[in-house]
């Protein structure tokens, strides 16, 4: 055997016997506070390269635990360490924002998740949609929110719109554009509700319904909607539609492909499919909230929230590579035999949240991904959990 795969088995071998012995008896906050400290630095140092820095919070109701730490560099040139409060674009996270806004109207009887996007979209879109053969008064609300409206993805799907941005990164987008482009390149995929198909179209759309509630400012929507002040979550803003708070550092580097896109326009992801600047403090605050009541009024709209679609005999999710289990503006999923729910972001963003245990985790990466520091923080923090 070489030395090399020697070397890595032992470590493979000394990372469980560590994950095993913290998880057989119950460790202090502080203890808890280490070790997380740890796994993240691991991540980074025995990435060959691969990850660059990291960012994690995690928030649980096992004695009120509430960490947050970062590792590494915010760029890929490694010229200033990841501070812990500092910011970067959520991506698609976004998403699970404007659905909680959209429930929150839901629940409010202001608008109904079963009413036809021509309800509320304007003339022009709803002309767009037409011309292409969708129907808008068939596509209702809840359509959009779990990705079954049948609406082609301008964002990602084949669609060329990334070169497009590439092309002019200065640009400054709308969403009609972003609308007409979906069309452009794409056909309906099948009717409402058939199948699913992740599609950042949907949520553009969402997003203008929200703006219709508020004299056209999303921003305002959503952080009114959902309660930002209230909750605390204070480095949290959509990018160039609102002002960014005082104070706040500057962004974490963005790459796609290895490219810097830091300094494209927000433009590019920002009408509801993504948009959101924030930290994982403030993730996991918003996610720890919305699970534990603080955000809905009513405590039947988080069941809503995480309905699943009821898909019929056309369609069999498990043959389609690309179905996720999403309800509405977040996915379910199975971590540890735990049914847990999550939401992930382009740029190396993810939240998880683990229902019976009760436990948040937001996580950032300046580059790279390991799954396998997500387990692992996931799973100390369970079985502490279990010990209460």
């Amino acid at each position: 055997m070489c030395i090399k795969k020697m070397i890595y088995l032992f470590t493979i071998t000394l990372i469980l016997l560590s994950c095993k012995k913290a998880n057989q008896k119950q460790i202090s906050p502080g203890e808890l506070d280490q070790i997380i400290s740890r796994y993240m630095e691991e991540a980074v140092n025995n990435s060959m390269n691969q990850i660059h820095g990291v960012s994690l919070a995690i928030k649980s109701s096992f004695h009120s635990y509430k960490w947050s730490g970062a590792a590494g560099y915010s760029s890929n040139e490694k010229t200033n360490l990841l501070e812990v409060d500092q910011p970067f674009r959520i991506a698609s996270i976004t998403k699970t924002f404007v659905a909680v806004s959209i429930l929150r109207l839901h629940e409010e009887a202001r608008l109904s998740i079963y009413d036809p996007l021509s309800k509320y979209i304007s003339e022009a879109h709803q002309k767009l949609l037409i011309q292409d053969g969708y129907d808008p008064n068939k596509i209702k609300l809840y359509h959009c929110l779990n990705h079954t409206s049948g609406l082609f993805d301008y964002a990602m799907n084949g669609s060329p719109y990334v070169s497009e941005a590439r092309k002019n990164p200065q640009k400054r987008w709308t969403r009609t554009e972003q609308l007409a482009l979906a069309m452009q390149y794409g056909n309906p995929n099948g009717l409402p509700g058939e199948k699913y198909l992740y599609s950042d179209t949907g949520y553009i759309l969402l997003g203008e319904i929200i703006e219709s509630f508020y004299e056209g400012n999303l921003a305002r929507g959503i952080r009114e909607l959902i309660g930002f002040d209230k909750l605390g979550m204070q480095h949290t803003w959509l990018e160039s539609i609102e002002v960014a708070p005082i104070g706040m550092k500057a962004q974490v580097k963005r790459y796609l492909r290895g490219e810097d896109v830091t300094d494209y326009d927000p433009s590019t992801d920002l009408y509801g499919g993504g948009g959101l600047v924030s930290t994982t403090e403030d993730l996991t605050t918003f996610l720890f909230a919305l699970f534990n009541h603080e955000i809905f009024k009513k405590k039947p709209t988080v069941e809503l929230m995480c309905t699943p679609h009821k898909f019929g005999t056309t369609y069999v999710p498990d043959k389609d590579p690309r179905f996720k289990d999403y309800r509405y503006g977040i996915w379910k999923i199975k971590l540890f035999g735990e049914d847990a729910y999550m939401h992930s972001g382009l740029w190396g963003t993810t939240i998880i949240h683990l229902e019976k245990s009760n436990i948040s985790i937001a996580i950032n990466f300046t580059k790279g991904w390991n799954n396998q520091l997500v387990k692992r923080v996931s799973l100390i923090a369970k079985n502490q959990a279990s010990h209460e």
